[in-house]
């Protein structure tokens, strides 16, 4: 007996009825030389729970890499600056941590920069679980 002959018609009817994308799940983007960047397609923000509570990381799809997760509090104020819808063409380049003025701690810096021109379609883009602005 095949695994389709167990499975009830109502569920063969579904998988039929679709075409279907494997949902994968991002990796956290970790530079380690200063310039290193991503170049790819934004897909959106998503939000972890940490050591110090909730915070937000961006979603960068990057051809023939897979999806990546940023995150860090200046990469979020300018992916927000830049008010992006999904599938927007962006480059994301490592600058090192800086120091925060008046502390003794550092933050990490990127630069962000934003294509002219045409987004992609968000549907051509991979399926990310956890998306919170916009819709894939």
């Amino acid at each position: 007996m095949s695994t389709d002959e167990r499975v009830p018609r109502e569920v063969t009817d579904v998988r039929a009825r679709y075409e279907w994308k494997k949902v994968e799940a991002p990796r956290t983007w970790r530079p380690r030389a200063n310039g290193e960047e991503l170049a790819g397609f934004y897909g959106g923000k998503t939000s972890r729970n940490g050591e110090y509570g909730s915070y937000d990381l961006v979603i960068v799809h990057v051809p023939a890499r897979g999806s990546y997760l940023i995150s860090g509090t200046r990469a979020i104020q300018l992916f927000d600056a830049a008010n992006l819808t999904i599938g927007w063409p962006v480059r994301v380049v490592w600058r090192g941590k800086i120091a925060i003025p008046d502390s003794d701690k550092t933050m990490k810096n990127f630069d962000v920069y934003v294509a002219e021109g045409d987004p992609c379609s968000p549907e051509d883009l991979p399926l990310v679980s956890g998306v919170t602005d916009g819709a894939q």
